[in-house]
């Protein structure tokens, strides 16, 4: 396998499953990473969730983890532990979406690796942290989608509560964690030193959501409710014409005189 692109010449270690961490991983290797995906013998959930050629090869995680080359191991086995030592040895990047308990159970938490590798950037990717009430939780797209108010939203426009249509919280994660990662190489180039990140799903789209929709309820004392009215009003929406549909935003004085003089 040819690597090419800016990230050519870095090794990856995903031991990651699902969407957020295997999406990350996936535009390292787009980017050139040499990204070695580890495998349990059952395989990741994600082969099996939507229709694919054949069993074990559905198309959302043929899509999430293209470019990747593969091993099976088993971490309960000594053997297999062994294995895994001996790649992330060579390694530059670990990424890892277990919860910390897990991880570190296996052998394979910052400590151990960090022992075994002292510029290794290590990356977790948890749901809800290792920290709080909810860090032994696990998390999905649809649990996170609701913490963090994306059905408030869509009740606002449709009159109903409901989850956005498309796996917005792994994959607003997986870019988070890829951001992440890559400020922690940058900051390796500079001073050769390894370390530790964290990356969220809940903290992540929390932060996501509140760009905008803090809006009032930023300020001490409040000056309105946390939501932002434009994003949420019913006529924010394509508008049907005789031939489709037509999009356009009107946002400032200016650009309403060049609307209504075209």
């Amino acid at each position: 396998m040819t690597h090419t692109g800016p990230l050519s010449g870095i090794r990856v270690v995903d031991l990651t499953a699902m969407v957020m961490g295997p999406y990350c991983t996936q535009i390292m290797a787009d980017m050139g990473a040499d990204v070695v995906k580890v495998e349990p013998p059952a395989g990741d959930n994600t082969r099996y969730i939507s229709i694919g050629p054949e069993p074990g090869m559905a198309g959302v995680f043929v899509n999430v983890n293209r470019g990747k080359r593969s091993v099976v191991l088993d971490l309960r086995a000594d053997e297999d532990k062994a294995v895994l030592r001996d790649i992330v040895a060579g390694a530059d990047v670990f990424i890892h979406s277990m919860r910390a308990k897990a991880i570190a159970a296996l052998g394979f938490g910052y400590a151990d690796v960090a022992a075994m590798n002292p510029a290794i950037v290590y990356t977790n990717c948890y749901g809800y942290g290792r920290r709080g009430r909810d860090a032994h939780l696990a998390a999905y797209d649809d649990t996170i989608q609701a913490e963090c108010g994306l059905p408030f939203a869509q009740e606002q426009l449709t009159g109903a509560a409901g989850y956005v249509g498309t796996i917005m919280a792994d994959k607003v994660a997986g870019m988070t964690a890829l951001y992440a990662t890559l400020m922690a190489l940058f900051h390796r180039e500079r001073t050769g030193e390894g370390q530790e990140v964290e990356v969220a799903m809940f903290e992540t789209m929390a932060a996501f959501m509140l760009v905008e929709h803090a809006n009032g309820a930023l300020f001490n004392p409040p000056l309105g409710p946390a939501a932002y009215p434009r994003a949420l009003t019913p006529n924010r929406k394509p508008y049907r014409t005789k031939d489709g549909y037509i999009s356009a935003l009107v946002y400032n004085d200016k650009q309403w005189s060049v609307f209504v003089e075209a």
